[in-house]
């Protein structure tokens, strides 16, 4: 009678162990696949800020694109960031913020500041973009231009 008790017993337990280390290898492959996952996505806002800051800092597409004309937008000519161009964007991105998430080629909402204030022909632009509301990721990337003969800091922000 001990040997069939003793059996019962071994059987619960060996039930137990692989219930046990199923779970555990479960847990590990959700936990490293998730990873993976918010691994990519942040590689994703990396790239659309890198990308956007690129564009953002580059002469554009034409190099003399306005508001009705553009394939690319950019700010700079003669490696200093022009005015109009600038407030092209400004206005280009305040009346359809879905087509220049298109130009700029943007999968991501965007928002475009400075380490100062820019005052063109009485319109104040404190940022380019929209501005975020709560966002679950925030990536944000800084490049340096040249605005007046100074130096100016460009803060690149982009989210889900």
């Amino acid at each position: 009678m001990m040997k069939k008790r003793a059996q019962g017993w071994g059987f619960d337990l060996m039930i137990a162990i692989i219930i046990f280390l199923s779970a555990i290898i479960a847990f590990y492959y959700f936990s490293m696949s998730s990873t993976n996952e918010s691994e990519q996505y942040l590689d994703s806002l990396n790239y659309d800020a890198a990308n956007i800051a690129e564009s953002f800092l580059s002469e554009g597409s034409p190099a003399d694109w306005n508001s009705t004309h553009v394939f690319k937008i950019g700010v700079l000519s003669n490696l200093r960031i022009n005015e109009t161009k600038l407030l092209n964007f400004k206005i280009i991105a305040d009346s359809d913020y879905y087509e220049t998430k298109n130009l700029l080629n943007s999968k991501h909402d965007y928002s475009i500041s400075f380490s100062e204030n820019i005052t063109i022909n009485g319109t104040a632009i404190e940022y380019i973009g929209a501005l975020p509301s709560n966002p679950q990721n925030l990536i944000k990337a800084t490049r340096l231009a040249t605005y007046r003969e100074r130096p100016l800091s460009v803060y690149v922000s982009v989210w889900n």
